[in-house]
């Protein structure tokens, strides 16, 4: 019984997730993933993208575990993209705070910043 009230949460959680920015904001992901895929030289990082917009799209129920083993490409994509999609993500944070309805998301779109700013030292469960 618990399992099931656990997994409806889970499931309400992440449709409210998408209706207030969530599919917007993996739909970036996915789509600087396909980008990078293109070139041959971020095919790595543009694999991560798509791993990271399928987090984004469904967050309620996962965890990001931070394991720093590769800081020259967390460095360069923090720099680079990072900065962008994690201020992004922190802005759909305050915003979620503004509403009362709307409160339980920012813990999820704090979750997403920190993947944002660093995603290849992010592991997903």
């Amino acid at each position: 019984m618990k399992w099931a009230l656990k997994k409806l949460y889970r499931i309400a959680g992440n449709a409210y997730w998408k209706i207030f920015g969530g599919f917007a904001f993996s739909l970036i992901w996915f789509a600087l993933g396909a980008l990078l895929i293109l070139s041959v030289v971020g095919m790595d990082w543009g694999v991560k993208c798509i791993r990271v917009g399928i987090f984004v799209f469904k967050p309620f129920g996962k965890q990001a575990v931070a394991v720093f083993d590769r800081p020259l490409a967390d460095a360069l994509w923090a720099l680079t993209f990072g900065a962008a999609l994690g201020t992004v993500a922190v802005l759909g944070a305050l915003t979620s705070l503004l509403g009362i309805l709307t409160a339980p998301l920012c813990v999820q779109w704090l979750k997403v910043a920190r993947v944002s700013l660093f995603p290849f030292s992010s592991y997903i469960r």
